[in-house]
């Protein structure tokens, strides 16, 4: 009998561990590419030892309420051991599931939250019905699923991640070779728009940092568009100086490989970064998270953060409350920028990549309600945060007048998506033209100052996938670089699929779902 009871309290336990892992398992699925392997190792284990320790609490207090109450019926042990493991559950579910309520049915948060606590209630009751064994017999089965679900993800990511690039491009990377060797600095602009969109889409007249361009030797292009509307995929395509089709699309529209991409990490092809590497340069990344790379991995030499936090995936699938994003912040972010570029020694060419920019509209954002709130916001982080660009700029050009300056927004602020629909649903609409929300996704800054350069060429920059490659022609790259040109397409991935909305770096009035029959 004895036995038994140990066994049932065995189970207790097991019940309410997975209850934890689980859900975790079933989030980091949607997201695991956010994270390195060891990252979701000690995260996987800090979910184990925290419901662990909680279930400890509860059969501590339930022995001592067993001695003090010899009368206290093993059942409502049961039952109270059943409640703990809805508790964990609902813990670990609580965020998401009011998140997507509220986003994908337009639920009052009074509603959302109520839906909450009756999942809470349902699994208790379940839970106490089929008793601690048969539970933890289901949760494994339920965690067996999504472990094999993310392991052929994690195959497919493997098998098709060294196929980013086409191997007769390869062929014309592998033999570039350089005429002159300034620095590079690549500043990605977060949401950062052109002059002419900012003005007629926000009602803001940059004039100012125009001048302050000018003044400085900037180039600035026109009417340039981003070839893809999430961060990921612009740079990865930036980089890549080529299409990938968001072939590699996952959980949040975020990508499987580009990440290790971006870093040039294991078998993936990065051109940007191997032509730069082939030529001798050093490759310094002034990020101000790991969201966009992997710290310490691939041709990256130095970087702001040499590795990430291990319970960044733990602090992801938590409810927001805690107020934790999900990655690793550099602190102080303006001042190990301007200090590193300081110190940084001249005698070796370095491509620098920094990360300022305003900001874009958050998920389940809906036009109709919050763009009037929004632009505000927008204007105001477009004030801000272009006095740190010019700062950076100045103090470039103070300490090295013969580098390359590369400004360019990564998509546009995104102000007109329909709710976790996005832009097709308000294309379906018919309020807003078809060019209109193409420039309000994809319309970007792209200014480039050429250092001594006296006579840079006239490149026909439309979008930004070919950005790189015209530095790299421009430095004494060949011809023979500029002829694999990418097409100057834009793509944007939204309810209905990766619909094709640009081209030449003009807006379509009709936009077609791309096929997703592998890479090309």
């Amino acid at each position: 009998m004895a036995e038994r009871k140990m066994t049932g309290w065995a189970w207790a336990w097991g019940m309410i561990a997975l209850a934890g892992l689980v859900p975790f398992a079933a989030d980091m699925l949607r997201n695991f590419q956010l994270f390195a392997p060891a990252q979701l190792a000690w995260s996987g284990a800090a979910v184990l030892a925290a419901t662990s320790g909680f279930y400890g609490l509860c059969a501590l207090a339930l022995a001592t309420i067993g001695r003090r109450w010899p009368g206290f019926r093993l059942r409502w042990t049961a039952r109270i051991f059943a409640g703990a493991a809805a508790l964990v559950f609902a813990a670990f579910l609580y965020d998401a599931n009011l998140t997507e309520l509220r986003l994908a049915f337009g639920w009052p948060r009074p509603a959302a939250l109520g839906a909450v606590l009756a999942l809470f209630c349902l699994y208790w009751a379940v839970a106490a019905r089929l008793g601690a064994k048969a539970t933890s017999g289901l949760l494994l089965l339920l965690l067996a699923f999504r472990a094999g679900q993310a392991g052929l993800a994690v195959a497919s990511a493997a098998a098709r991640g060294d196929d980013l690039v086409a191997a007769k491009e390869i062929a014309v990377y592998e033999q570039v070779k350089l005429a002159r060797m300034p620095n590079v600095y690549f500043i990605c602009l977060e949401s950062y728009h052109g002059f002419d969109a900012m003005r007629e889409l926000y009602g803001f007249d940059n004039a100012d940092f125009r001048s302050f361009l000018g003044e400085n030797g900037f180039v600035v292009a026109e009417d340039v568009l981003s070839n893809y509307s999430f961060t990921m995929t612009s740079l990865q395509s930036f980089l890549q100086m080529g299409h990938h089709y968001a072939a590699g699309a996952f959980g949040n529209h975020d990508s499987l490989y580009a990440r290790g991409f971006i870093s040039g990490s294991g078998t993936y092809y990065n051109p940007t970064l191997r032509i730069l590497k082939r030529n001798g340069y050093d490759i310094v990344y002034l990020l101000p998270t790991d969201y966009y790379y992997r710290p310490g991995a691939g041709l990256v030499d130095h970087s702001l953060l040499k590795r990430s936090w291990p319970f960044a995936p733990l602090k992801a699938s938590l409810p927001r409350f805690i107020g934790r994003e999900p990655e690793t912040v550099v602190p102080d972010y303006p001042r190990q920028v301007a200090e590193t570029l300081a110190n940084w020694p001249l005698d070796r060419p370095t491509f620098f990549f920094a990360k300022l920019g305003a900001e874009h509209s958050a998920d389940g954002y809906d036009y109709r309600t919050e763009r009037d709130a929004f632009v505000a916001r927008y204007k105001a982080a477009v004030v801000r945060e272009t006095a740190a660009i010019e700062t950076l700029c100045r103090q470039i050009i103070a300490r090295d007048p013969q580098g390359v300056i590369v400004l360019a927004g990564d998509h546009g602020a995104q102000s007109y998506k329909c709710s976790r629909r996005g832009f097709a649903a308000t294309k379906r609409t018919g309020e807003i033209s078809a060019d209109r929300l193409v420039r309000d996704c994809h319309d970007v800054l792209l200014a480039i100052r050429w250092g001594n350069d006296p006579n840079p060429a006239a490149y026909p920059y439309r979008s930004l996938v070919n950005v790189m490659r015209f530095v790299f022609v421009q430095l004494g790259g060949g011809e023979a670089l500029r002829a694999t040109a990418a097409a100057d397409s834009a793509y944007l991935l939204d309810d209905v699929g990766l619909l094709h909305v640009a081209e030449d770096g003009q807006p379509l009035a009709e936009w077609a779902v791309v096929p997703r029959k592998g890479w090309r």
